[in-house]
């Protein structure tokens, strides 16, 4: 009876599994024994998870986003005169081919299309950049559908190289409520959203249009991941309390951390990040000016392995930042405030309201924290 239960169970689960096959028929003869890739387009911070396909690695085929320690998927292709690719999807997923030039030279890509279920052929042409790949699927389909639809809320670029225009975030938001509100079951909008953010940064309607999906299709991962990284900016946006962060077994902070200066300033940052070392001696020149004014300043590093966090202490020491750091091992911080970029600068009252939420500006941070103290 046992050795049927487990039986029952592999037919099942392989049953589940096939549901979510997808096979490419992948030709392209200019790039025979070249290479191209193929994952998600651009990632924000935070959201690599999400684009979770699985390809079958074999001698052509290998997972380029696990051998980099990626947290999205991306997969490097020698091409060959035929290339079967057989993987696995949880649902579909927005995705590009691209092709790595020589450093110092722009990468070029497709245009995105949609990953998902199913059998379809895909044969590339020799000068793939910003090409469009009309893949006969029922999320392609639709995809296509709706970028036409929302052609109008852009300027067209002039440049292959630059991303078009968004005109009004506000009217392009309305549009997509009522499109969700014809279409509550749609991946595509959703991914929609994902884009905007990604692109253009929080906007309170996103999560307004988040709320009309059928309740069915809120149940589905990515929506889920999707609505607690806007929850989580959501509640650490101006004026509300910042959480709690433990960042280690012994270190940690809180709202008690709070109430002993008139403003804390915290600047998140890594020492992969160009523009937070750059910016450092600004911050520095910052903490002089109000050191002495009941003004503290935190440092959270995005950094869990020892060696970048001996790269980190030595950036802090070289720039004389004498102030609290702090390293998000166990990404506390990163997770309850929805942080998907640096440098991130928050200025927090002593009752732990959030006064600033700031993208990479010490200028305005100065403004503010110089007005709040008037």
């Amino acid at each position: 009876m046992k050795k049927l239960f487990y039986t029952v169970l592999i037919l099942i689960s392989n049953c589940i599994y096939s549901q979510n096959n997808f096979e490419i028929d992948l030709r392209s003869d200019s790039y025979i024994n070249d290479s191209l890739m193929l994952g998600a387009p651009i990632t924000r911070k935070g959201f690599g998870d999400l684009y979770t396909f699985k390809i079958q690695p074999n001698n052509n085929i290998s997972d380029f986003g696990k051998k980099m320690r990626m947290d999205h998927s991306i997969y490097y292709f020698k091409i060959q005169k035929k290339n079967i690719v057989n993987g696995f999807i949880e649902y579909p997923q927005p995705v590009a081919f691209g092709y790595m030039v020589k450093k110092g030279e722009a990468a070029y890509s497709t245009k995105v299309f949609f990953l998902e279920k199913g059998k379809y052929k895909i044969d590339l042409p020799k000068d793939i950049h910003n090409v469009e790949l009309n893949i006969d699927s029922p999320t392609n389909r639709e995809y296509k559908i709706l970028q036409t639809s929302l052609e109008p809320f852009y300027i067209k670029s002039k440049s292959p190289h630059q991303l078009d225009s968004l005109i009004n975030m506000d009217k392009k938001q309305e549009f997509l409520r009522e499109y969700i509100r014809r279409n509550p079951d749609s991946y595509v909008a959703l991914w929609e959203i994902v884009n905007d953010y990604t692109l253009n940064d929080y906007h309170p309607a996103y999560l307004e249009n988040l709320n009309l999906f059928s309740a069915k299709f809120k149940q589905n991962k990515l929506y889920k991941g999707v609505e607690a990284r806007l929850k989580a900016e959501q509640s650490t946006s101006i004026g509300q309390k910042i959480p709690d962060i433990y960042f280690d077994k012994q270190n940690k902070l809180t709202s008690e951390d709070f109430k002993k200066y008139k403003l804390t300033f915290i600047d998140y940052w890594s020492t992969t990040c160009a523009p937070c070392i750059k910016g450092m001696p600004e911050i520095v020149n910052l903490y002089n000016e109000y050191k002495g004014q009941n003004v503290n300043f935190i440092t959270i590093t995005d950094e869990q392995k020892s060696n970048r966090m001996e790269v980190a202490r030595n950036i802090l020491k070289k720039n004389n930042a004498n102030w609290v750091n702090f390293f998000d091992v166990n990404k506390d911080f990163q997770k309850k405030v929805n942080a998907t970029s640096y440098p991130l600068h928050f200025i927090i009252d002593e009752n732990g309201k959030i006064i600033a939420r700031i993208s990479n500006s010490i200028e305005e941070a100065r403004t503010i924290i110089k007005e709040y103290l008037q």
